[in-house]
């Protein structure tokens, strides 16, 4: 209230007052606060939608090499303790990077 008070003590009335802090308002940081924000979901999208490609590609690969160990083509020992350890490293970490998506969203739509 002070500061209002303050503020408000060159002009002739509240009217005027706020009249002239309307008109010299600027909503600048609110655009670019909404640009941003338009410019992170387009970011978002674009990775969410790489990273499920990785996985699609990562599930076909696993598909193609458990196939490849039943016919014998690819030794089970093979499949068990290499390959599919890794897959099992690269799907955690593809979750992971989704999750701290999510997290990051969550944040900024809370400030916003």
């Amino acid at each position: 209230m002070q500061l209002f008070l303050k503020k408000a003590i060159h002009y002739k009335n509240w009217g005027a007052f706020i009249r002239d802090a309307v008109k010299q308002f600027n909503d600048i940081g609110t655009h670019r606060k909404i640009e941003a924000l338009n410019e992170m979901t387009g970011l978002y999208k674009k990775y969410q939608q790489e990273l499920s490609w990785i996985g699609g590609n990562l599930n076909q690969v696993v598909k193609r090499a458990n196939e490849l160990a039943i016919i014998g083509e690819l030794t089970q020992s093979f499949f068990d303790d290499i390959l599919f350890p890794q897959v099992r490293e690269i799907q955690e970490l593809i979750c992971e990077i989704k999750d701290e998506q999510y997290q990051i969203v969550k944040k900024i739509m809370r400030k916003a």
